[in-house]
């Protein structure tokens, strides 16, 4: 696999990530699945980087934060990278291990943190609520001052900037007048404006009238059981949802999930997506 020919030395991360850049815009369909295949193992490994041995958990924070640097995630699956990262950075650190039975799980998922946020630093100041729940964590200002400090300078910059673009006090911004009309109708009277348009009808859930069953009206004797694979496909799906593509992945569940899914997948979205995702809620 292309992770391996990492690990082995055999493609540098830089390759890889290139790669990965022209993978994702390719109009080639195979290419585009090679790159939301990545992605999602990538992201589906993360419960297993505690396990990893140095060098590749090093090599795999690395990559991680440099999926984020170059935008190569983006709306909910950079939510989820972000969460990651930040997670891995209130683990408690450990110093770098003299074996592999002397260091923790902890101490290993706080330095591939570190290792993935070095790679993005140069963004923070896009994200300053991220960094306020950063520098809050204490053993990061007590051991690490100069990154908790280099993040306060983003989160200034970030503060300083929209400053910036908010409106002076007391400014009021001029309205300008109507242009004349100078075209007169034969009956001599001002051609009446255009009529706004129609706005378009509310867009409504299309998967059918069951998922609201699924919702609000499930009894309580019906299983909500689901196969793995189903499973790990409507997870790949809403991994790599944006805005861009939701019309497409809307289809692409639609032609895998029938009626039998539908208390599943609505139990899912609440429980799974809604509850735990409120920055996703207008996707």
């Amino acid at each position: 696999s292309y992770f391996q020919k990492i690990y082995t030395s055999e493609q540098s991360i830089g390759e890889v990530v290139e790669m990965l850049k022209r993978f994702k815009v390719s109009g080639n369909q195979r290419e585009n699945d090679i790159f939301a295949c990545m992605i999602h193992n990538l992201f589906d490994e993360y419960r297993f980087f505690a396990k990893y041995p140095e060098k590749e958990l090093r090599i795999t924070g690395i990559l991680f934060g440099m999926l984020i640097q170059h935008q190569l995630v983006s709306s909910i699956t950079l939510g989820i990278a972000l969460r990651y990262v930040l997670e891995a950075l209130r683990k408690p650190p450990n110093s770098p291990p003299t074996t592999p039975s002397t260091t923790s799980n902890s101490g290993k998922m706080f330095r591939f943190g570190m290792f993935a946020l070095e790679q993005f630093k140069g963004r923070l100041d896009e994200w300053p609520q991220y960094c306020s729940h950063i520098v809050q964590i204490p053993h990061l200002r007590e051991g690490y001052a100069e990154l908790v400090a280099e993040i306060d300078v983003a989160m200034s910059n970030s503060a300083a900037a929209a400053a910036a673009a908010a409106p002076e006090p007391g400014r009021v911004t001029p309205i300008m007048p109507p242009p004349a009309v100078n075209n007169v109708s034969k009956l001599g009277h001002t051609p009446l404006p255009a009529a706004p348009p129609i706005p378009p009808p509310p867009r409504r859930a299309v998967f059918g009238p069951g998922l609201g069953r699924a919702v609000h009206d499930l009894p309580k004797d019906e299983a909500l059981s689901i196969e793995q694979a189903v499973l790990d496909h409507v997870q790949f799906v809403f991994n790599n949802l944006s805005p861009s593509n939701v019309e497409a992945k809307t289809m692409e569940l639609q032609s895998k999930l029938g009626k039998e899914h539908f208390a599943w997948l609505g139990q899912y979205l609440v429980a799974k997506r809604i509850s735990t995702q409120p920055n996703f809620h207008g996707l």
